[in-house]
């Protein structure tokens, strides 16, 4: 079996052991029409069906893996059912519940970086599929052989990507055109290690809101050149990249400006050093419950809320621009959201936060709850 080193392992039995095994030879982009993260779409696979995808993309480019890509998996229908022992390489991409809208930057730079990688580790040809057997690369609904019945999978905003963005990508990175640096080797000049300041992780690996909350201050700063997509919540080597430049500009040289951040030059483009974030389930309650009806815009705990906003904005369940400190009725109804997709019902599901429900999105996403 083989396991893409740029995604999170989070394996499924037992598939990834009893199904049988495939030359890989296509790769096929899916929608799932839902706004789920890696974990969600893990645990449906795990928990609801017994039909799964190899990978897992969500909306900010978290990735995880499910089954070896040697290995059988069973969303690409006949594609994997060829008598030559042939088959596809799938993978199920955070979308709207009609798949109607445009993959994200992330997932675009996370499909192309796979792409590549297939194209390395098992020899798909650079190529769009030109039958529903032939080696290559396509989406789901590209020949009907690839589903049961027919589907609509991905919509055509993903369609259009494919052609114009992805596939395009994909050769132009594997052919050695525009070329990010693989997993195994870091970018040149990208240092590869991480500090901790204020509690928080900084550098190549680090994971976090703090991550996101850099990346775009370099941006605002004029230091994102590096940067193919996001910034978002994982470290790499364009952070690494970027942080340097910045570095630079404060006078900083040699190990001081390696791309790794240090008190000094952190506080200088946040203006502070970040701490641990904490929310407080009363304050947040208490705001569920007074912005609704409040004049619009109105702020109760702001900041608490903004934390829990945005990993709702993480979820895929809020759209980035309601990310105000304000928990009013959009919010409210994305914390519903969250709820159900925690299994709660009914009036479990109103979009009033509890500790359970407040606790595992903290998990998820980098706080804690204090009550």
């Amino acid at each position: 079996m083989a396991w893409y080193p740029g995604a999170e392992r989070m394996e499924l039995q037992p598939e990834s052991d009893a199904q049988p095994a495939i030359v890989p030879t296509q790769f096929i982009l899916h929608s799932i029409a839902a706004p789920w993260t890696p974990q969600r779409i893990y645990e449906y696979w795990r928990d609801s069906t017994n039909l799964e995808s190899h990978f897992g993309l969500g909306y900010d480019g978290s990735l995880a893996q499910f089954v070896g890509t040697q290995t059988r998996a069973d969303a690409n229908m006949y594609a994997n059912r060829r008598p030559d022992g042939t088959g596809a390489v799938s993978v199920e991409t955070a979308s709207r519940l009609d798949s109607s809208d445009p993959w994200t930057a992330q997932q675009v730079e996370r499909l192309i970086a796979l792409g590549v990688w297939l194209h390395q580790q098992h020899g798909l040809p650079l190529r769009i599929c030109r039958t529903w057997d032939d080696p290559g690369y396509g989406y789901h609904r590209l020949f009907p052989q690839w589903s049961d019945g027919g589907t609509d999978c991905p919509g055509d905003a993903r369609v259009k990507q494919f052609g114009d963005t992805v596939f395009p990508g994909i050769v132009a990175r594997a052919s050695g055109g525009s070329t990010s640096a693989p997993p195994s080797a870091p970018a040149s000049g990208a240092a590869r290690r991480q500090v901790t300041i204020g509690g928080l992780p900084y550098g190549y690996g680090a994971h976090g809101p703090q991550v996101r909350e850099v990346g775009a201050a370099l941006v605002a700063a004029g230091y994102g050149s590096h940067y193919r997509s996001g910034p978002d919540e994982d470290w790499r080597d364009p952070d690494t990249l970027n942080y340097a430049d910045y570095q630079r500009s404060l006078g900083f040289t040699g190990a001081d400006a390696d791309g790794v951040p240090g008190e000094e030059s952190l506080r200088r483009l946040l203006g502070r050093v970040p701490g641990p974030r904490t929310v407080s389930l009363a304050h947040v309650v208490a705001a569920a419950r007074t912005d609704p009806g409040a004049e619009q815009g109105h702020l109760t705990y702001g900041d608490e809320v903004w934390i829990v906003e945005q990993a709702l904005v993480d979820e895929g369940l809020l759209d980035p621009a309601r990310a105000d400190g304000s928990l009013g009725t959009t919010t409210v109804e994305a914390y519903a959201g969250f709820q159900r997709r925690l299994g709660y019902q009914g009036a479990d599901a109103n979009g009033i936060p509890g500790q359970r429900s407040l606790r595992e999105l903290g998990a998820r996403h980098g706080f804690t709850v204090t009550d």
